[in-house]
């Protein structure tokens, strides 16, 4: 598979194939994946996500790397050891992606999964010609702004706005 990286024998970084019927048990795993975050919503976005070739959901996946959709349907949530979500966009001067909800597991923390799965976001990026990538981190977050700096980002100074409503 091409977007496909194996890190040790356990562990294979992918994208979920754009259409595949989202399993129960991935959505299970998003949920409990982003529970990591505190506060935040249960993952229902998945199969818009996975339905939009400007979207790239990637997980890291111990043991065996599903080779088709109904492998996928096979893995089990807790073989989901980490996931990053990658919108690409085009405005009328960049194409420019979005780096969004990068967790690992607790349990397989210090192994380079992070590093990985953000790599993997990158490739497929670049695979879509997006030179430009962009993604947002607390303050109180610096194993994740140590993780960015690892993989290449740099940290811009910014004003950074959001409306909600």
């Amino acid at each position: 598979m091409a977007d496909m990286e194996i890190i040790n024998e356990s562990i294979t970084v992918l994208r979920v194939p754009i259409g595949i019927q989202v399993p129960a048990s991935m959505q299970e795993a998003q949920d409990r994946l982003l529970s990591r975050f505190g506060d935040v919503p249960k993952a229902k976005n998945l199969q818009v996500v996975i339905d939009n070739p400007r979207s790239a959901l990637i997980f890291a996946i111990t043991g065996k790397a599903p080779e088709s959709d109904e492998d996928w349907q096979q893995i089990p949530a807790e073989a989901y050891a980490g996931t990053v979500t990658l919108l690409m966009l085009q405005t009328t001067v960049h194409d420019v992606a979005h780096i969004d909800e990068i967790v690992v597991e607790s349990g397989h923390e210090g192994q380079g999964i992070g590093k990985k799965l953000m790599l993997k976001a990158v490739e497929i990026g670049h695979e879509n010609g997006i030179t430009r990538f962009d993604l947002t981190s607390r303050p109180d977050k610096l194993a994740a702004q140590a993780l960015y700096e690892k993989t290449g980002f740099k940290k811009r100074e910014t004003n950074n706005w959001r409306f909600e409503g």
